[in-house]
């Protein structure tokens, strides 16, 4: 009987009996794809729309750990075969990449970013909260408390966040923002001796 292929990183699955003298390098072959899934790295550059290869018992790209994509602004679509897998993936076009096994959701990571993404063999998602990736969890939640907004950064250098209770707003740091800093710190280094 034929060796048969795992499903989803296309190792070879010797039938009993099958490669007599030969198992150890038919062996050591299946390790070295393991150490590629596993702790692989692949730099794959893009001019258009790409997909992953793949090839049973043999070398491919959609068996690495991590990838870098290179290339111009894109957008680029890049297909991963419909398995379960885990990706770690660097974003180095000069735009979006977007994920997808064809069918189901897809992730868009943005130039620069480097994120997980995982596919069931149907969507590809990436981790995150409440339905969202952290980074927009992070935009669309996290600062929901303030409608949504955060006051913009440029020209405010040297100054914190400071709210209400209902507004966020920038502002220098005053003196009677520290007012209680000196009795603060005496009660702190009381409380260390007493402790020591």
């Amino acid at each position: 009987m034929p060796s048969s292929w795992s499903t989803s990183l296309r190792f070879e699955l010797q039938f009993t009996g099958e490669n007599i003298n030969l198992w150890g390098e038919k062996l050591n072959a299946v390790l070295q794809k393991a150490d590629y899934a596993v702790a692989g790295w692949l730099t794959k550059p893009l001019t258009g729309n790409a997909a992953l290869t793949t090839a049973n018992a043999k070398d491919d790209e959609a068996r690495a750990a991590m990838i870098k994509f290179t290339g111009g602004a894109g957008p680029f679509t890049v297909t991963v075969p419909a398995v379960s897998k885990t990706y770690l993936v660097w974003n180095a076009c000069a735009g979006p990449v977007i994920l997808t096994t064809g069918a189901g959701g897809t992730v868009t990571v943005d130039p620069g970013d480097i994120v997980w993404v995982l596919t069931d063999g149907g969507a590809v998602k990436t981790p995150g909260y409440g339905g969202a990736s952290i980074k927009d969890w992070v935009s669309g939640v996290a600062w929901s408390y303030n409608a949504g907004a955060l006051p913009a950064q440029s020209g405010n250098a040297g100054k914190v966040v400071v709210t209400d209770g209902t507004n966020a707003s920038w502002r220098a740091l005053s003196t009677s923002n520290l007012s209680d800093y000196a009795s603060a710190v005496r009660g702190l280094a009381l409380a260390f001796a007493i402790a020591l």
